[in-house]
Protein backbone atom coordinates (compact mmCIF):
# COMPACT_ATOMS: atom_id res chain seq x y z
CA UNK A 1 0.00 0.00 0.00
CA UNK A 2 2.76 2.23 0.89
CA UNK A 3 4.01 1.79 -2.97
CA UNK A 4 0.93 1.97 -4.46
CA UNK A 5 -0.37 5.46 -3.17
CA UNK A 6 2.73 7.24 -4.83
CA UNK A 7 2.91 5.32 -7.60
CA UNK A 8 -0.91 6.25 -8.64
CA UNK A 9 -0.15 9.83 -7.20
CA UNK A 10 2.63 10.09 -9.71
CA UNK A 11 0.56 8.47 -12.65
CA UNK A 12 -2.39 10.57 -12.03
CA UNK A 13 -0.19 13.69 -11.96
CA UNK A 14 1.67 13.09 -14.92
CA UNK A 15 -2.04 12.73 -16.95
CA UNK A 16 -3.11 15.83 -15.60
CA UNK A 17 -0.47 17.65 -16.79
CA UNK A 18 -1.03 16.47 -19.81
CA UNK A 19 -4.31 17.64 -20.16
CA UNK A 20 -4.45 20.65 -18.50
CA UNK A 21 -0.58 21.97 -18.66
CA UNK A 22 1.97 21.66 -15.73
CA UNK A 23 1.78 25.12 -14.64
CA UNK A 24 -2.10 24.16 -13.58
CA UNK A 25 -1.33 20.92 -12.72
CA UNK A 26 1.53 22.46 -9.89
CA UNK A 27 -0.81 25.04 -9.31
CA UNK A 28 -3.73 22.40 -8.23
CA UNK A 29 -0.95 20.63 -5.71
CA UNK A 30 -0.15 24.28 -3.97
CA UNK A 31 -3.32 25.55 -3.56
CA UNK A 32 -4.92 21.73 -2.33
CA UNK A 33 -2.15 22.16 -0.08
CA UNK A 34 -2.38 25.58 1.45
CA UNK A 35 -6.21 24.88 1.88
CA UNK A 36 -5.46 21.39 3.39
CA UNK A 37 -3.32 22.46 5.53
CA UNK A 38 -5.68 25.49 6.74
CA UNK A 39 -7.94 22.93 7.41
CA UNK A 40 -5.75 21.27 9.41
CA UNK A 41 -4.93 24.04 11.68
CA UNK A 42 -8.45 25.10 12.21
CA UNK A 43 -9.66 21.27 13.14
CA UNK A 44 -6.59 20.97 15.11
CA UNK A 45 -6.78 23.81 17.24
CA UNK A 46 -11.19 22.37 17.45
CA UNK A 47 -9.84 19.14 18.90
CA UNK A 48 -7.27 20.35 21.26
CA UNK A 49 -9.71 22.65 23.00
CA UNK A 50 -12.06 19.99 22.94
CA UNK A 51 -9.36 17.60 24.59
CA UNK A 52 -9.19 20.02 27.19
CA UNK A 53 -12.51 20.47 28.06
CA UNK A 54 -13.16 16.93 28.57
CA UNK A 55 -9.64 16.40 30.53
CA UNK A 56 -11.28 19.67 32.81
CA UNK A 57 -14.41 17.98 33.31
CA UNK A 58 -12.52 14.51 34.23
CA UNK A 59 -13.94 12.65 31.00
CA UNK A 60 -12.07 10.65 28.79
CA UNK A 61 -11.14 11.90 25.50
CA UNK A 62 -10.82 9.15 23.32
CA UNK A 63 -12.72 10.57 20.65
CA UNK A 64 -10.06 13.64 20.49
CA UNK A 65 -7.09 11.59 20.81
CA UNK A 66 -7.72 9.71 17.90
CA UNK A 67 -9.17 12.35 15.77
CA UNK A 68 -6.29 14.11 16.47
CA UNK A 69 -4.14 11.22 15.17
CA UNK A 70 -5.68 11.36 11.82
CA UNK A 71 -5.49 14.92 11.88
CA UNK A 72 -1.64 14.27 12.10
CA UNK A 73 -2.31 12.54 9.13
CA UNK A 74 -4.48 14.34 6.89
CA UNK A 75 -1.51 17.24 7.63
CA UNK A 76 1.37 14.71 6.51
CA UNK A 77 -0.83 13.60 3.29
CA UNK A 78 -2.00 16.99 2.27
CA UNK A 79 1.57 18.16 2.13
CA UNK A 80 2.78 15.29 0.15
CA UNK A 81 2.17 16.64 -3.79
CA UNK A 82 -0.45 14.23 -5.26
CA UNK A 83 -4.06 13.86 -6.07
CA UNK A 84 -4.56 10.79 -3.98
CA UNK A 85 -2.85 11.67 -1.14
CA UNK A 86 -4.82 15.29 -1.08
CA UNK A 87 -7.90 13.19 -1.35
CA UNK A 88 -7.23 10.91 1.41
CA UNK A 89 -5.69 14.37 3.66
CA UNK A 90 -9.36 16.41 3.15
CA UNK A 91 -11.53 12.80 3.64
CA UNK A 92 -8.97 12.49 7.38
CA UNK A 93 -9.48 16.43 7.82
CA UNK A 94 -12.98 17.31 7.67
CA UNK A 95 -15.25 16.23 10.30
CA UNK A 96 -18.24 14.48 8.44
CA UNK A 97 -16.02 11.82 6.94
CA UNK A 98 -13.25 11.48 9.71
CA UNK A 99 -16.22 10.84 12.36
CA UNK A 100 -17.29 7.66 10.52
CA UNK A 101 -13.68 6.28 10.27
CA UNK A 102 -13.01 7.29 13.84
CA UNK A 103 -15.47 4.70 14.90
CA UNK A 104 -13.99 2.13 12.93
CA UNK A 105 -10.90 3.00 14.55
CA UNK A 106 -12.25 2.34 17.78
CA UNK A 107 -14.33 -0.72 17.15
CA UNK A 108 -11.25 -2.48 16.05
CA UNK A 109 -9.40 -1.73 18.61
CA UNK A 110 -11.56 -2.53 20.75
CA UNK A 111 -11.94 -5.99 19.13
CA UNK A 112 -7.97 -5.79 19.24
CA UNK A 113 -7.87 -5.46 23.06
CA UNK A 114 -10.85 -8.11 23.74
CA UNK A 115 -9.10 -10.66 21.72
CA UNK A 116 -5.89 -11.08 23.25
CA UNK A 117 -4.54 -13.65 20.55
CA UNK A 118 -4.34 -10.97 18.02
CA UNK A 119 -1.50 -9.39 19.85
CA UNK A 120 0.45 -12.73 19.59
CA UNK A 121 1.44 -15.83 21.86
CA UNK A 122 4.19 -14.08 23.58
CA UNK A 123 1.90 -11.90 25.90
CA UNK A 124 2.50 -13.32 29.64
CA UNK A 125 0.42 -12.26 32.68
CA UNK A 126 2.77 -12.07 35.53
CA UNK A 127 1.38 -12.27 39.21
CA UNK A 128 3.50 -11.10 42.00
CA UNK A 129 5.83 -13.44 43.17
CA UNK A 130 4.63 -15.85 40.42
CA UNK A 131 6.73 -15.80 37.52
CA UNK A 132 5.93 -18.61 34.29
CA UNK A 133 9.52 -18.30 32.61
CA UNK A 134 11.69 -19.74 35.04
CA UNK A 135 14.25 -22.28 34.33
Amino acid sequence: MLLLVPLIDIFLLIRVAEMVGLFVTASIVIITAFIGLLLVRSEGAHTIRKLLGKLENQESPTNQIIDGILIIVAGVCLLTPGLVTDLIGFILVLPPTRYPIRLGLKGWAEKMIQNKSSFGDNIYVIKKGERKDQY
